[in-house]
């Protein structure tokens, strides 16, 4: 019983002379940057309540991660009773648990000094609590730098030497000056020997990257993202987030994005794309909406550095919106105005991207040779692109007494601009030479190029392709290649006729004519009325000396319409 009595008094001795334990000088003064936080639920309940701390007079703090997840609302409170909302997250670190958040203060608020260079094992260290209603410190942490180690770069994770009391994780932890250095974190082991505190300087070193802002650590939390502080990586997550987010809510994002950058010609534009292309959706007055994006175009062109781009963009957005909407009255919203806009930039600078405009604008109104010429303007320029190749192509062969050898041409240039390895984009512009080439009888060229074409598509091909290109390995005489695109055919399409009609022609030219005949009913099964089989089985019979078959089919093929066979009766 006496060494029971004894232990008891001995921890008092403890436990009081901690209490007691004089307070540096700073620490009165530093207290006030010390807060409580409480986070809700959706419903309004309560989600978490623990401590955090000002590290910037405008209201930077540094907390927890745990305390905010899956938090839709929090609260700071101070020492001395004021209340502040948590505006935005500006970073967070699942892993070493910890948070960057920005309060909406109004006023200056007192914060804590982060420490000039991490401290050294054996240095000073003193956890400061939160002391509600401003009164005196009494306990607090205080002792030795037991371990340092690495955390990322020059930052460190450190053991201390005192236990963590219950309200005490996520307090600051000073230095001798009473420079914070580090987060108060608990001892994962559950002992409470010792406690430990993650670097207060990497904590308020993160930042949000535009793909980092929708991973699974901040999509759990409810409250609103800070944005990049890359302006570019900035309006990258706007078209990230416009995914995620009605119209409505959306425009308030582009409002918050142009708040935060406001003397930006790129936030501006943004914005007003967006009025004048949703204007439907955000259940405003479309007049209303696209007077809107006429002022944030003309706030863009005036912040530009270059003039010429933004007074572009917005002859661009107003030609596209006119073309996509004929009921549009706004004489600011036309054709007509568009080409006002476009001549007025190609004044302030003219440069050849902007001619490719221009040239879809007389393209539009069917003036392919002025069309054309504008695109080879774009083409003569090293602004020349895979596209403007392209139209220069297709204006060419909307004019009268075009030479089909020089479209080809062309479309040579238009493939050419997509690389070595061609690239994916340069599909459209095959296809078109191909045509081209089966129109001047050049087989052997049509089917290299259904083989690049197979090749930049990685071979996401259907049956047309194996069919088409059959056509073409056909008339070059490439008779087993072409039987062997032609099953390709049929296996992606097995209910279509044509197919092994066509395989049936094959075999004839071959001279397979039993094995023409097996294609021959195969598709008759599948068409009864298919006129062409008729015709090919005549053939086949009349091959085999079976005149009166063959006269039969023939019959059979005419009185279906078809047109080859009035020529073989005879």
């Amino acid at each position: 019983m006496k060494k029971f009595l004894f232990i008891i008094g001995i921890s008092c001795f403890y436990l009081c002379a901690f209490a007691q334990a004089k307070a540096p000088k700073w620490m009165d003064k530093q207290k006030k940057a010390v807060v409580t936080i409480t986070t809700y639920k959706a419903d309004g309940t309560t989600l978490h309540k623990g401590t955090g701390f000002f590290v910037s007079e405008d209201g930077k703090l540094l907390s927890s991660y745990t305390l905010f997840k899956d938090a839709q609302k929090a609260v700071v409170t101070t020492s001395d009773g004021k209340n502040y909302p948590i505006d935005r997250v500006l970073a967070a670190d699942e892993l070493y648990d910890v948070i960057r958040l920005q309060a909406r203060v109004g006023k200056k608020v007192d914060c804590l000094e982060l420490a000039d260079a991490p401290l050294a094992v054996g240095e000073e260290a003193y956890l400061m609590p939160f002391v509600e209603g401003g009164g005196k410190v009494k306990a607090f942490g205080n002792g030795k730098v037991e371990e340092a180690s690495k955390l990322k770069d020059a930052y460190h994770y450190y053991k201390l030497s005192f236990p963590l009391e219950m309200d005490w994780p996520n307090a600051p932890v000073l230095n001798a000056d009473g420079k914070v250095f580090g987060l108060a974190q608990e001892d994962a082991s559950g002992k409470n020997d010792c406690s430990y505190a993650v670097s207060a300087a990497y904590a308020n070193s993160l930042q949000i990257s535009s793909t980092a802002a929708f991973s699974e650590t901040y999509t759990n939390i409810g409250i609103r993202k800070a944005w990049p502080a890359d302006r570019e990586q900035a309006r990258v997550a706007t078209y990230i987030i416009e995914n995620t987010q009605d119209a409505k809510t959306f425009l308030e994002t582009l409002n918050d994005f142009v708040a935060t950058f406001p003397d930006w010609s790129e936030s501006y534009l943004r914005r007003g794309t967006y009025y004048a292309q949703h204007r439907g959706e955000l259940g405003k007055d479309v007049d209303d909406c696209l007077r809107r994006a006429t002022d944030d175009l003309d706030r863009a062109i005036e912040l530009a550095e270059r003039k010429s781009e933004a007074m572009f963009a917005k002859a661009q957005l107003v030609y596209q919106i006119a073309l996509s909407d004929s009921t549009l009255q706004n004489p600011q919203w036309n054709a007509n105005w568009a080409q006002v806009l476009l001549t007025e930039t190609l004044k302030e600078e003219d440069r050849p991207i902007y001619h490719q405009l221009q040239a879809d604008m007389y393209l539009a109104k069917g003036d392919y040779a002025s069309a054309y010429n504008e695109y080879m303007i774009v083409n003569q320029s090293d602004a020349a692109n895979g596209n403007s190749w392209y139209m220069a192509a297709k204006t060419k062969a909307a004019q009268p007494g075009f030479n089909m050898g020089e479209i080809i041409q062309l479309l040579d240039s238009a493939v050419a601009c997509c690389g070595d390895p061609v690239r994916e984009e340069a599909a459209p512009y095959i296809l078109d030479r191909i045509d081209w080439r089966l129109r001047l009888r050049q087989y052997a060229e049509a089917v290299a190029d259904y083989d690049l074409y197979y090749k930049v598509v990685g071979g996401r091909v259907d049956d047309n392709f194996y069919y088409y290109r059959e056509q073409a390995k056909f008339r070059l005489e490439d008779f087993e290649g072409a039987l062997a695109d032609i099953r390709q055919a049929i296996s992606f399409a097995p209910e279509q006729p044509i197919y092994p009609a066509e395989e049936a022609s094959i075999y004839i030219r071959l001279e397979k004519y039993p094995e023409a005949m097996q294609s021959i009913e195969k598709a008759l099964a599948l068409a009864p009325e298919f006129a062409a089989c008729y015709r090919l089985r005549g053939i086949c019979y009349q091959r085999t000396n079976q005149p009166e078959k063959a006269q039969a089919d023939f019959l059979k093929a005419k009185e279906l319409g078809d047109p080859a066979a009035e020529k073989l009766l005879k």
